[in-house]
């Protein structure tokens, strides 16, 4: 580690440790000997001044340095993947999973849970397709070759199968569904007013109807017609579409944000519960200080389903939270404008839980972006990943370099493959990663043997796999109090009431579909994948009521709020989104040229060192000779190899500079290609004139 590095690390620690954000959470921990050597080991952290020697005069074992990371896991409340002021305990042990055949009952009788569903649903093109490739090689390796052309249609045409696919939503009775795989056409005239007649409002990515329920934003450069698109809906008596903000949706996502309605049978009797901001007068009757009920952003998600591209899929990730948390802020930022915050506190445009459903085309047990949601970060910035992207260790920025660290660290294994360091420590923190990020369904579902539990069984391979279609929620705000089986009745086991009975039917259901594979040949199951789902409830913080005429006061329940953090873990709730530099952000600083924003920023960048400050010079420097910008001329091979050692060091640069810094590098080199775009434009018309 560079001395400047350990000058940083050490004036950071101090700054912190006066706020009272270090040395407390370590106060609180656990008494025994392995916790006091870690809090010692904190302290002399948190003192070092810049003049003191390496930290090596307490370097830890492997052994204990593993138990000081998931300590700091347990206690602290400035720790990525961590929520504030909760423990997270990482259990490796299997957890008693509250299963449910249908998400419409309400597990904990509480008053408002609610319920969510996921489902690649395949579509028809596709599934035509697939059985066409099928159908054409067992008649080529058959002994009588007929003409392919001659071959009989599908069994299962688009009517047949929509008609399971509504039979399954309809039974699995959930609150808001998200659909992946669906085609323009058959939502327009078939999927959308089929779930309006079962309760359900709903939205895709193209929708081409006149009457929707709200407009949609495109946030990528998508511009070309998608061949398939995912759909959200979701019961119009129960939520609603917050207004003011936007439907998001890119390439592989889809965001939708909905408020939860009041409901009219809710709060009766003693399960009333003071649920966000209303309280009880002298005279027993109950005064509503503010209409908010609680929102909750739903992430759609059908990630690129490429084997070896983890980048793209993370990326898809962040661009996807990074536009949610943009909006949100945008949201917010108008009401104040409008001064709604005047008489109202609890903040309508704030976010009380974030899910992502959707299918993720990579395991849920070891990937890419499993370790990215969880932790917030990958690369070494987050510990890495470990074999199946559960040992992440939370590591202060001192002992990154240290020996120790270098033993535990292992890369991410994806589909078998360990992935690059430099190329997973490229994607930008999520802004939602101080929220416990978690898995509905447990990792070591289908680790040992996926032919236990899968989402996945392709007809062609049947080759079962675990954990392909996810669904992900902000574990500090809501909890998860139900998991919907894999095989559940639809109506044929009803009247079964041994558990043992219904346990070997669903054990049979099982080893059918690992015969046949999906989609089944009778039909039951319409797509090769299976629906996953899970229900939730919301977590509430008591407090009590300072203004109740009552001796005691009034306790209050609140629903818990999201925390959205920038890149280097600051709560930018009260602030424009963090995803330019901050000083542009506060400044709004407005350019002539690029030239004049490129000065701007190499003025005000917070360089790590004089050293990094003259290598981003000489980056901007042109090569030379110099590009001919009025021809579309070819570079020499002289050129084409200074252009290359140039993408490296820049690449070289970002892996090693600061959090505060990379931000500003990153808008640095976007400015630096609008100004080559400029100056062509200026040497073009020039040329012109002439």
């Amino acid at each position: 580690m560079s001395a400047f590095a350990k000058s940083s690390f050490a004036n950071r620690s101090l700054q912190r440790k006066r706020r009272g954000q270090l040395a407390a959470p370590i106060l609180s921990g656990p008494s025994n000997a392995n916790a006091r050597l870690m809090r010692s080991c904190f302290l002399q952290m948190s003192t070092i001044s810049p003049s003191q020697p390496p930290l090596q005069s307490f370097a830890l074992p492997p052994d204990n340095f593993s138990r000081y990371s998931k300590f700091l896991v347990r206690t602290s409340n400035i720790v990525d993947g961590m929520g504030k002021n909760h423990l997270i305990h990482q259990n490796n042990s299997k957890e008693l999973v509250p299963w449910v055949d249908t998400l419409g009952v309400n597990v904990r009788k509480t008053p408002q849970p609610f319920s969510i569903l996921s489902w690649n649903i395949l579509a028809q093109s596709l599934y035509e397709s697939h059985y066409r490739s099928k159908r054409i090689q067992q008649v080529a390796l058959s002994n009588n070759n007929p003409n392919p052309q001659l071959l009989h249609p599908p069994p299962h045409p688009w009517p047949k199968r929509l008609h399971t696919i509504l039979q399954t939503l309809s039974h699995a009775n959930a609150d808001i569904i998200c659909l992946q795989e669906c085609e323009l056409k058959s939502f327009t005239n078939d999927l959308a007013p089929s779930m309006s007649e079962l309760g359900y409002d709903g939205i895709a990515q193209e929708d081409a109807r006149t009457e929707k329920p709200a407009a949609l934003k495109e946030a990528s450069k998508h511009r070309d017609p998608r061949n398939h698109i995912g759909a959200t809906f979701w019961k119009r008596d129960k939520f609603e579409l917050v207004r003011g903000v936007d439907v998001s949706v890119r390439t592989r996502s889809l965001t939708t944000v909905l408020r939860l309605k009041k409901d009219d049978d809710y709060g009766e009797g003693s399960s009333r519960k003071n649920f966000i901001g209303e309280k009880k007068r002298n005279n027993g009757e109950i005064e509503d200080i503010t209409t908010t009920m609680p929102t909750v952003a739903i992430v759609n998600c059908h990630l690129e389903g490429h084997p070896k591209r983890f980048l793209e899929r993370t990326l898809q990730l962040q661009h996807a939270l990074s536009d949610l948390s943009k909006m949100m802020a945008v949201q917010q930022q108008q009401e104040r404008k409008k001064k709604s915050f005047d008489n109202d506190k609890s903040g309508s445009s704030k976010l009380n839980a974030l899910i992502l459903a959707g299918d993720f085309n990579c395991e849920l047990q070891s990937s890419a972006c499993s370790t990215y949601l969880r932790m917030g970060r990958l690369g070494r910035q987050a510990g890495l990943g470990g074999i199946h992207g559960e040992d992440a260790l939370v590591i202060p920025q001192s002992l990154l370099e240290t020996s120790e660290a270098a033993e535990i660290l292992h890369p991410i294994i994806e589909w078998g493959r360990a992935l690059p360091e430099e190329t997973v420590g490229d994607v930008a923190a999520h802004p939602f990663r101080r929220n416990g990020m978690t898995s509905v369904y447990p990792t070591w579902l289908g680790r040992e043997d996926a032919r236990q539990h899968f989402t996945y069984c392709g007809e062609t391979n049947k080759r079962p796999v675990p954990g392909l279609d996810q669904i992900w929620y902000s574990s500090m705000t809501i909890e998860r109090v139900g998991l919907k089986r894999m095989f559940v009745d639809s109506g044929e086991w009803r009247c079964i009431s041994d558990e043992n009975v219904l346990s070997q039917l669903r054990d049979h259901e099982r080893r059918k579909v690992l015969t046949t594979g999906l989609p089944s040949p009778d039909g039951k199951y319409p797509s090769d994948h299976l629906p996953i789902g899970a229900v939730f409830d919301w977590k509430v913080d008591v407090k009590t009521n300072e203004n109740s005429h009552e001796k005691h006061g009034e306790n209050r329940q609140d629903v818990r709020r999201l925390q959205i953090v920038d890149e280097e873990g600051n709560n930018v709730e009260e602030a424009i989104p963090q995803d330019e530099p901050t000083v542009l952000i506060e400044e709004q600083q407005s350019f002539e040229t690029p030239n004049d924003e490129l000065a701007f920023l190499m003025k005000n960048c917070p360089f790590d060192t004089l050293e990094q400050r003259s290598d981003v010079e000489f980056l901007l420097r042109p090569i030379n000779p110099p590009m001919d910008l009025t021809t579309r001329t070819a570079p020499t091979p002289g050129q084409l190899e200074q252009l290359n050692a140039k993408r490296e060091k820049k690449s070289e640069l970002l892996k090693y500079s600061s959090l505060g810094v990379r931000p500003w590098l990153k808008k640095i080199w976007k400015v630096e290609k609008q100004v080559g775009k400029w100056k062509r434009r200026q040497l073009m018309t020039r040329k012109s004139e002439k």
